[in-house]
Order: C-alpha cells, then structure tokens, then sequence
C-alpha cells in the first residue's frame, strides 16, 4: 500500500502538476546552480526518512500517538529553521519569548504523548495480551520522525530560487510553488521505496500487484495520494498569501490541524477502546497542550 501511495502521489502527481502548470518544466532545473539545487535534494531525502519512520512507528503506537509526536517535533523544528534562514534580527522581545513558550509547550505535549501511548499499551496488555512490540521503540522512531519531517517545510523555502525561475517561465505565483515540490518529494521518496521493495522480496508478495482484485486497493492509493499532495499544494499556495513568513507562520497551522485530525480519526476507528481513563486523558491533554504550543508559535512568529 504505502509502495503504490509513494509511486502514485508522491512521484507521478507531482510531475503532471508541475508540466500542467509551469511552461518548460523540465528545463528550470538546468538553469539553477547545482548547490541549490542539492540543498533541495537533501530536504527531501532527509524528509523521506522521516516519512518512512513515521510509517514504521505508526504500526507500534497507534495513528493518535504517531501523529501528536511527530507534529509536536516537526513543528517547533519546521518553525524555527525557515525562521533562522531568514534571519532573527528582526524579531521583538515579546516574539522570542513567546516563541520560548512554544517550544517548552511542545516539549511538554510530547511528553504527555508518552505517557498516554505508555498507559495504553499497559492496559492493553490486561485486556488482551501482551502487545507486539514496545511504545519506547515507536515513540523514538516517531521523534526522529518528527525532526527528519520538518524538511519538507524547509525543502519549499530553500527552493525559493526554483520558484522565481518558474515565475520567469510564465507560471503564476501559486502555480510556480510545484517547481520546488517535485525535486523535494521525487528525492524523498526513494526512502519508502527501496524499504517497500525489500519488504517485498523478503516477503515473496510483489506478484500480488498483477492480481486482478488489487486493482480497487490501487485506486485507494491513488486518492491517498491526491488527498496527502493536494494538503502540501494548498500548504504552499497559503505560504504565498500569508507574505514573507508565510513558511514560517504557516506550518505551525499546518500542522495543528493535522494533529487535531489524526487524534479524531484514532477515536473513530477505536484504536483507543481497550484504553482506561488515565491514558485517555493523558492523550487528550497531549492534544491540547500542543493545539496551544502551536497557536502560541504562531502568534509569536506573526
């Protein structure tokens, strides 16, 4: 599933957005200089580690705990790398101290995230049997998920120069956007790609792609992946709207939805019915305190 999803939406999608939308796609690439271009490259790669992490950890402690953790990382790292990049000079008193709080926030909700993930497998352990495999190893996977993650966002501010070139090239603002994500998420995916094909020989199950009753699980990945490269389209459209900051204020409300949503979807498919009150409500004080941290990162980076 994730072979297809990573195939589909993170190396096909791209491509066909960018030679819709920007005249002479492919030339762009020759025309800026090859450090840029590898600092691009390495955003991705080193995103697409995270990816593959967040995919190994999410197995190990759930949707709800995987997603608080890696977007608590990711960010307070994505926030504070575009914001050095660009430089500090200008920040007030009251903007580093709120962005001090945010971090410590963050820091906290991670924790509490833990502590629920811990509690929970505890008490499904009582109700049904020991758990196969320990939360300490996901929840680590999951942090380092989280700090590899945050390149995405820096991926699409290091390509700053792509962008321009493609504007020179005829694209419009929000369109010339696609020029920097396909270099950042083509590199990235080769991470889950080569983990994928080695599940599959290890396996002896890539032969199972040719059956005739794959076909629908197919079309479910390709709407994964329209729905995951639409968010990261929509991401860097409203980056450009937001102005100069706009990778800087806009990630953290990138993600506070994305960890709002993940906890909704791990009640909705009850990977938290065997849990009892304690990690409940340590999960759900996780999810708060990040929803602030994040806000607050926000308030302070405007």
């Amino acid at each position: 599933m994730w072979l297809a999803f990573t195939i589909l939406g993170i190396w096909i999608l791209p491509a066909l957005l960018g030679m819709l939308t920007i005249p002479g796609f492919w030339s762009i690439y020759g025309q800026i200089n090859h450090r840029s271009l590898l600092i691009v490259a390495l955003s991705g790669a080193t995103w697409g580690i995270g990816m593959l992490l967040a995919g190994i950890a999410v197995d190990l402690i759930g949707v709800a705990a995987m997603f608080a953790t890696v977007m608590g990382v990711s960010t307070s790292v994505g926030a504070a790398l575009p914001l050095l990049l660009q430089g500090v000079s200008g920040v007030s008193m009251r903007a580093a101290l709120l962005i001090s709080l945010g971090l410590a926030l963050t820091i906290f909700g991670v924790a509490l995230c833990g502590l629920a993930g811990k509690q929970r497998e505890k008490d499904e352990a009582v109700k049904s049997g020991p758990a196969k495999a320990g939360f300490l190893r996901g929840f680590i996977f999951a942090v380092l998920a989280g700090v590899c993650g945050s390149m995405l966002n820096f991926g699409l501010v290091a390509g700053a120069g792509l962008i321009e070139i493609a504007r020179q090239h005829g694209a419009s603002a929000r369109d010339a956007t696609n020029a920097a994500w396909v270099p950042v998420l083509f590199v990235g995916a080769i991470p889950a790609i080569v983990y994928c094909v080695h599940l599959l020989r290890e396996n002896h199950t890539g032969g199972n792609f040719l059956i005739l009753n794959t076909l629908p699980y197919l079309l479910l990945a390709l709407l994964m992946g329209i729905l995951w490269f639409g968010s990261v389209v929509l991401y860097g459209w409203a980056t450009l709207r937001i102005g100069a900051l706009g990778a800087v204020l806009g990630w953290p409300l990138f993600m506070v939805t994305i960890v709002l949503g993940s906890a909704v979807w791990g009640v909705v498919t009850g990977e938290w019915k065997h849990a009892g009150t304690r990690a409940r409500v340590l999960m759900a004080s996780s999810v708060s305190v990040l929803a602030v941290s994040i806000l607050i990162l926000a308030r302070a980076n405007s």
